[in-house]
């Protein structure tokens, strides 16, 4: 497995090479693990009055100090890596790498932030879960990465089932000894419908669960993998993050629309809201 771990200094991300290491050791030594820093461009009518060598010498020493910490790591633990330096906005840039590299993997911390404050504009997470189409696992900051069932979450649609592909793919690197759990959210009856409309209603959510489970049971029942099925019913961002939580699960997979802009993805996606909320990571699938 092709990984690009994207690190920017912070103590969140440093929990993300702690996960790389802990979970994704052997996976690194057996295929190419890259440590990828991008420095913000210094503007052009800055840029403009230093000599090019100087700008060259900023932009090392910027990097260096940022990846010291993630090399002792990786060292001290015996992981092998390499490391990379690109320039630009961050964001565009780590796309930029993970899809000309052709990696598998793009492993990223992100801030323990609340649901509303998770919306703001402009954060490289915010930019990369937008605009990059390698699958992207975000570990956060103060969360909790489990050693219980990897948990998909369902929604009938093709992304679902690309989420599925990949897990199975890679199950050895990212979920070897974790059962599957299916997880379709359907929404709450409102408490004004009469018993007829409620009992229309309660049908078409039935059948929609059905239809959400259908492409993934195939593909299970063709890898002859076991799996369980949950429904829950409510907000299902909030419910997702909560099952996973309440049972210590090891990952969340969820597929996700192609690329947006930052705008679009901040109107309120599945995705968006399970990241605000969750603490177990979340591995996100084009």
């Amino acid at each position: 497995m092709q990984i690009l771990l994207a690190v920017d200094g912070s103590r969140t991300s440093l929990v993300a090479v702690r996960y790389v290491a802990d979970r994704l050791a052997m996976e690194a030594r057996k295929g190419d693990l890259q440590v990828l820093h991008v420095c913000y461009r210094v503007p052009p009518h800055a840029a403009a009055a230093v000599d090019r060598s100087i700008l060259n010498t900023y932009y090392r020493d910027l990097t260096e100090e940022v990846v010291e910490p993630v090399r002792q790591l990786l060292d001290s633990l015996s992981v092998p890596h390499r490391i990379l330096r690109g320039t630009g906005y961050p964001a565009v840039e780590i796309s930029r790498y993970a899809e000309s590299g052709k990696f598998d993997l793009v492993v990223m911390g992100t801030h323990g932030m609340g649901a509303a404050k998770a919306l703001l504009l402009g954060s490289t997470t915010q930019g990369v879960i937008a605009g990059c189409g390698v699958p992207l696992l975000l570990i956060k900051n103060g969360g909790v990465s489990g050693r219980g069932n990897v948990l998909v979450a369902t929604d009938g649609s093709t992304h679902t089932r690309h989420a599925v592909t990949y897990l199975l793919r890679h199950r050895a690197q990212l979920a070897a000894d974790a059962g599957i759990t299916l997880l379709h959210v359907s929404p709450q009856l409102p408490n004004n419908l009469p018993t007829a409309g409620r009992k229309v209603v309660a049908g078409a959510h039935d059948a929609e669960f059905d239809r959400s489970m259908d492409g993934p049971r195939r593909l299970l029942k063709r890898a002859r993998i076991e799996w369980q099925e949950v429904r829950a019913t409510g907000e299902p961002g909030a419910q997702i993050a909560a099952h996973a939580q309440r049972n210590d699960c090891s990952l969340i997979i969820m597929g996700s629309h192609g690329r947006t802009t930052v705008s679009g993805l901040l109107l309120g996606s599945v995705v968006q809201k399970t990241i605000a909320a969750a603490r177990t990571p979340v591995l996100i699938v084009r």
